[in-house]
């Protein structure tokens, strides 16, 4: 797991891990959360995934926190624009039209601006440009067929790492 991977917070836990996008590393440690949780601790498993996170692989970049809000921002402003477009052309009211989704690039560079607080326009080009980048790699990831093989391999690793913790009497649920 890379510094550099986009991957969306996990929030929400549920008993399939793997459909929540959670890594083979944060699902092996929710299985160890599992295992050790309370009455007192149910319920708290995004908080202490996350500090069990920041213990092993410290502090996420200053800038990767900003990146997830500005490219969240983007997937909300476009769903939004499609949605008000799609409404407006079901929609026959002549008083309110609605214009085209904005482009990627448009986007971008507002989320550069009112997202991420760049204020010179070197930076926000610069910075859009890598938004735009990201984006386009997310989409076609969202895109692509769900991957069995993958899946299936993903499962098996994690199993074979709590088998593992087991023998040192370490015990995990999944």
């Amino acid at each position: 797991m890379s510094g550099s991977d986009f991957t969306m917070s996990v929030s929400g836990i549920t008993k399939n891990h793997a459909a929540c996008g959670a890594t083979v590393l944060e699902r092996i440690l929710l299985a160890i959360i599992n295992a050790h949780s309370s009455c007192d601790t149910d319920g708290q498993q995004a908080t202490r995934l996350d500090a069990a996170l920041l213990a092993l692989l410290g502090p996420a970049r200053r800038n990767q926190g900003e990146m997830d809000k500005a490219l969240l921002f983007m997937v909300q402003q476009r769903r939004r624009d499609i949605c008000d477009f799609e409404l407006g052309a079901v929609l026959t009211r002549p008083k309110r039209t609605f214009s085209a989704a904005r482009l990627i690039s448009e986007l971008a560079s507002l989320a550069a601006r009112d997202v991420m607080g760049c204020s010179d326009a070197n930076e926000i080009q610069a910075t859009a440009l890598v938004l735009c980048s990201t984006y386009r790699k997310w989409r076609r990831e969202q895109a692509g067929e769900h991957d069995h093989v993958r899946e299936a391999l993903e499962n098996e690793t994690v199993e074979r790492f709590c088998d593992e913790l087991a023998e040192w009497d370490i015990p995990t649920k999944l």
